[in-house]
C-alpha cells in the first residue's frame, strides 16, 4: 500500500437457518461447518450500524502492483464488492468509498497530488459524515524482499472498538486460510491517514504481499478473494456479536 505520509439497539432477531443460507448462497457449502458460524448470536442486529468499506486507490492511482503486473487497486475493489455482498446479505447498510475503478477526488484538480490529497479528503468527510459506522479499508501490501506474505490488520488508535475488531479479522484469517500466518495486529501510524484521523472504530486489512509472487497469485484469484472476504466478514460478525 502507498501511503501519503506528508499529505493530507433494538434488536433485530435473524433465523440461523436463513443465516446459513445466506453464508451458503455466497461462498458455498464449504464453509457452512466452519465454527465461527456458531459466534453470531440470534440478537445480533445487523442494522444498528453502518459499515463504510474503503476499496484503497482506484483510478490513477494503481496503488502498488505484482511483477507481473497486477495492480492492488484492482484486487483491493474484488475483494471489497464480494465483502460488501456478504455484508448487505446478512442484513447490514453499507456504504463505499468506490463501488468502480475511480479515484474519489473533486473535479479539475490540475496536479497528481492534489488529486490524491482530496481523493483521502474526501473518503475521510465520508466517515466523518457518517455517525455511527465502522470503517473497514481494504488494502494490498507490498516489500522490497520477496519473502513477506500473510494478511495483517492495522488499527485506529483514536477509538477503543477498533483493537477488537482487528483482532477479530486477524484470527478469523488465521483460521480460515492462513494458519501459518504469525503477524500481529498493529496500531496505525499517521502515515495510514484515515486511521489516523477518524474517531470511529476503524481497521485496514492489508490483505498480502504483491510483492510475494505465490501469494501475488492467490490474491488476484477468484476463489481466495471470496475466502478472503469471508475471513473479514466473519470477524467483522464475531465482533458485533459480543
Amino acid at each position: 500500500m502507498k501511503v501519503l505520509k506528508q499529505w493530507i439497539q433494538k434488536p433485530l432477531f435473524i433465523p440461523c437457518i436463513l443465516f446459513v443460507c445466506v453464508i451458503a448462497g455466497i461462498v458455498g457449502t464449504l464453509f457452512l461447518t466452519m465454527p465461527v458460524i456458531k459466534t453470531v448470536t440470534a440478537t445480533t442486529d445487523p442494522a444498528s450500524r453502518i459499515i463504510i468499506l474503503d476499496a484503497g486507490h482506484g483510478g490513477e492511482d494503481g496503488g502498488t502492483s505484482s511483477t507481473d503486473g497486477t495492480k492492488e487497486k484492482d484486487i483491493n475493489l474484488a475483494v471489497t464488492l464480494r465483502l460488501k455482498a456478504m455484508l448487505e446479505s446478512a442484513g447490514f447498510q453499507v456504504k463505499m468509498t468506490r463501488e468502480t475503478d475511480i479515484a474519489v477526488n473533486d473535479p479539475n484538480l490540475d496536479t497528481v497530488k492534489q488529486r490524491k490529497v482530496s481523493d483521502i479528503k474526501n473518503r475521510l468527510k465520508l466517515i466523518q459524515n457518517t455517525p455511527n459506522c465502522i470503517f473497514i479499508s481494504i488494502h494490498q501490501n507490498h516489500f522490497s524482499e520477496s519473502k513477506y506474505n500473510g494478511t495483517q490488520v492495522f488499527y485506529s488508535k483514536n477509538h477503543e472498538d477498533s483493537k477488537a475488531i482487528a483482532e477479530d479479522i486477524q484470527n478469523q484469517v488465521v483460521t480460515f486460510i492462513q494458519p501459518e500466518n504469525k503477524r500481529e495486529i498493529k496500531p496505525a501510524t499517521e502515515s495510514i491517514y484515515l486511521l489516523w484521523n477518524t474517531n470511529v472504530p476503524a481497521v485496514l486489512v492489508e490483505c498480502g504481499f504483491l510483492s510475494n509472487p505465490s501469494e501475488a497469485q492467490l490474491l488476484k484469484d477468484a476463489s481466495y478473494q471470496d475466502k478472503m472476504a469471508f475471513s473479514i466478514f466473519c470477524g467483522i460478525l464475531k465482533y458485533m456479536s459480543q
